[in-house]
This record gives C-alpha cells, structure tokens and sequence, in this order.
C-alpha cells in the first residue's frame, strides 16, 4: 500500500475472536493485537445507566430472560456473561460504558460506539450519552437506524456519525439519500462489483465489517476503503 495509508482496524467488540465478546478481556486483547481502535455496542439499563452489550435480550450472553433495558443498572452489575457451560465458572462482567471510556483513554484507543436497539428506543438519552462520549477526542458513533443519526446530527453536528447499511439500503435509494452520516459501514457481502458504483461515487469514509484477514481484497484493499471492523485485528496488522 505504498503512496497510501492503510486502513485503520476497528476490532469487532473487541478482539472478539480470542476473546469474549464486548468485555474488558476482548478490549484488552484489542490493545495487545495492535488494533487503532474498537468497535463496540451500547445498550441502556432501564434507569438510564449505558452499559456495553450486543443484544437487547440477555437470555444468549447470561442465560437470563430479560431485557437490558428491563433491569436496573446494579442488578445488570451482579450478572455474568459467556458461553452456556463456561459463564458461571469464567464468566465476565458486562462493562459499563464509563469504565470502557476510561480504559479507551488510558490506551489511546480509537472508539466505534454502536447505538443499540434500548437507545433507540430512548432517543431522549442521546443528550446523556454524547455528553459521556466527550470526553474522547478519537471516536464516532454507528447506528442502523438512520433516524438515530439523524438526530446525532441535530445535537452534535461535530460527530462523525456513521450509518450501517444493509443491502435494503441501497435497494432504491443512493447515498447521497443519507446525507445525515458522514461514514457508512456495510458487511464485506456488500463489496461486490454491484455495488461498485456507490462506494467509488462518495467522497465519505467507508467501513467494512465481517472481515476475518484472509480474504484476497485484505492485502490489497479498494482505495475507498478507510478501515476494517474484524474480530481477527491481528491479522490485519501482522
């Protein structure tokens, strides 16, 4: 990649390969791999308390039957997640996201913050949040949802925020029709010669995630993309 910068590597709640997912291991792990940054998912406890997770649902992470968003912050700290069998012995702590920015600051880290579905639904939180995430100078925010960026944009136009797209997205619509995100993430089926048109057509940064290092494209990478999500960020690095 001479005469270029290589693509930053954004390792996918945290180094997630190796380690458990969207905990202070898989973080850790990310700084250890070599990663520029982490991308990582925010959900809400029901009293406003952000806490770092994928799923809305706890029962697939802890085995509980409930809602993030239906549980208070301390009983959301007394639970443990990981695989079915190994949670109860080695389980992890899901990590609030305070202590998560604390950590990204202590290690320089570049931070990916994935609005979740408990925020959405929330959108009066935003004001919160963005005010906890000012505390990094090195971050942006990611969402489906692309009302949710749009109101990002309303409160804080200095935020990059980036809109994740499906393939839906794209269906009738170009995206010049988003002119709300500044980025735009999209799953590596999406880097296909169909879909050509639009990545070469914008001028935005563009994020490629479900990348695990060995496709061909990874070692010489289309000119438009500026950066990797991948559980794998060692990979990409060695």
């Amino acid at each position: 990649m001479v005469g270029r910068l290589r693509p930053r590597v954004y390792a996918h709640r945290g180094a997630s390969g190796n380690y458990f997912e969207n905990t202070m291991k898989a973080f850790e792990g990310a700084v250890q791999e070599g990663a520029d940054g982490i991308e990582l998912d925010v959900q809400r406890s029901s009293d406003g308390v952000f806490f770092v997770i994928h799923d809305e649902d706890l029962a697939r992470l802890t085995g509980v039957r409930k809602r993030i968003s239906d549980l208070e912050a301390a009983e959301i700290r007394t639970l443990r997640v990981g695989s079915r069998w190994t949670r109860k012995v080695t389980g992890h702590r899901i990590p609030d996201l305070s202590s998560v920015l604390s950590f990204a600051l202590m290690q320089n880290m570049s931070l990916n913050v994935e609005l979740k579905e408990t925020v959405a639904e929330r959108p009066e939180c935003l004001p919160a949040l963005i005010g906890q995430l000012s505390v990094l100078s090195d971050y942006h925010i990611s969402s489906f949802d692309y009302g949710l960026i749009e109101l990002v944009k309303e409160l804080a136009p200095d935020i990059e925020s980036a809109l994740l797209l499906r393939k839906s997205s794209l269906k009738e619509n170009t995206l010049s029709d988003y002119p709300s995100a500044d980025a735009f993430h999209f799953h590596k089926r999406m880097l296909t010669e169909a879909y050509e048109p639009h990545w070469q057509g914008t001028d935005k940064p563009i994020r490629v995630y479900g990348v695990d290092g060995t496709e061909p494209f990874v070692g010489q990478p289309p000119v438009y993309v500026s950066g990797w999500i991948t559980d794998y960020p060692a990979r990409f690095l060695s």
